[in-house]
């Protein structure tokens, strides 16, 4: 009786697994026929997105109680004692792309993983929010200090109902950048290479290679060696 249990159990988590993966590739083919947002392509707005219909209402409903689900079972995963587990989760049912030399850990909120995509050797710390609804790209040796948050949507302060009616936009962070502890970068910004977002500080215009900004709002507050930066891009590639 027990084994039998076991084995249910092991079916309705693999059948459920697959299930994840499907949707996952169901949403890569829709963010493909409404254009890629991390690209300079011209880009259909969110009416034109949100106005995507299934053929019954049945379905679209099961829809989106999955995308509870899957919502749900990422908090899970980032609780989940194991790195190996949760990065092999995240590249192939989630079709999240990172690359295998990434450190993602524990605690994580990630939100639409199909649009996000992570470079070599990027360490990702306790307890970061990444937000991939508008497209999410992370460079190669990037260091995210615990709590930071990023986000690509946001609600939009002129709606009576605070919508997101076209307020958020992608967001990109270049090689060998450090995003520190608890500070925040809001859509539509790029951090360039070898930048520094000191701790505590709200992102909302991009900044430039090599700079420090910090404060709310981020100003610039220094800069960076650039040739100190291509001595230790060595080392990190071989320890990381």
């Amino acid at each position: 009786m027990f084994s039998k249990v076991i084995s249910i159990l092991v079916v309705l988590y693999l059948l459920d697994h697959l299930i994840t993966f499907l949707y996952c590739k169901l949403q890569v083919h829709k963010d493909k026929k409404y254009g890629d947002l991390m690209s300079d392509k011209p880009q259909y707005t969110n009416a034109e997105v949100m106005s995507y219909r299934f053929p019954k209402k049945q379905i679209k409903a099961l829809f989106h109680l999955y995308k509870g689900w899957i919502r749900y079972k990422l908090n899970l995963l980032g609780r989940i004692p194991c790195h190996a587990y949760r990065n092999w989760i995240l590249r192939h049912i989630y079709l999240m792309k990172i690359d295998k030399r990434v450190v993602i850990y524990g605690g994580f909120e990630i939100r639409f993983p199909w649009k996000i995509e992570v470079g070599e050797g990027t360490i990702i710390g306790d307890e970061c929010k990444l937000d991939g609804r508008n497209g999410l790209k992370i460079g190669r040796n990037v260091n995210f200090s615990t709590g930071a948050w990023i986000w690509t949507e946001q609600h939009d302060i002129n709606d009576a109902m605070f919508g997101s009616n076209n307020s958020g936009g992608p967001v990109e962070i270049g090689d060998r950048a450090w995003i520190s502890s608890r500070s925040v970068i809001l859509p539509h910004n790029t951090i360039g290479e070898g930048a520094v977002v000191a701790a505590g500080a709200v992102v909302t215009k991009s900044v430039p290679a090599y700079t420090i900004v910090g404060g709310v709002p981020a100003k610039i507050i220094g800069q960076r060696s650039h040739t100190l930066n291509y001595e230790f891009s060595g080392i990190h590639e071989a320890f990381w």
